[in-house]
């Protein structure tokens, strides 16, 4: 009889041994596939201004009219997404900024097309001509389909002009 209850115990030990080495397997795919798939993060659309040095640190917030009220911005747009994506950059000069988009016709439209990870940089020209406290926004659209779509990435910059 005693040989018969050590069998017993053996086999259930291998037998749990078994399980759990099953479910160990079972929870290295299942894990697996939430990493590789399930878990990958989304893409985004990532957009920003700089200074005259190309950091971002101190922004023009005021000008003379008739001295300096034509400055150059250098913006940058980076495409996390993981296809080609084709961008619209509508720059719009108003008194108040409440709502995105901003409904106001646009003071420059700047299109462009970027390969997944590329970056794309340019300098863009403001001129303001009346004095006054403006806000220029700088919204970033995508193409969808044949529209272009706001993606919800925006920059303001705070300017003051006078005479």
């Amino acid at each position: 009889m005693e040989d018969n209850n050590q069998t017993v115990t053996i086999n259930l030990n291998k037998s749990r041994t078994a399980v759990i080495i099953a479910l160990f397997i079972i929870c290295c795919i299942i894990g697996g596939y939430l990493i590789m798939y399930a878990l990958k993060p989304t893409g985004y659309h990532e957009m920003y201004l700089l200074d005259n040095q190309n950091q971002a640190v101190s922004y023009s917030h005021s000008v003379v009219i008739n001295q300096n009220s034509t400055f150059n911005t250098p913006i940058v747009v980076t495409n996390n997404m993981f296809t080609q994506q084709y961008y619209q950059i509508q720059v719009k000069i108003v008194h108040h900024t409440i709502n995105f988009p901003v409904d106001a016709s646009p003071y420059g439209v700047y299109e462009f097309t970027l390969d997944a990870k590329e970056q794309w940089s340019n300098q863009i020209p403001i001129t303001i001509n009346e004095e006054g406290t403006y806000s220029i926004v700088f919204e970033l659209y995508t193409k969808n389909d044949a529209d272009y779509v706001f993606t919800n990435n925006y920059c303001i910059l705070h300017v003051t002009a006078f005479a």
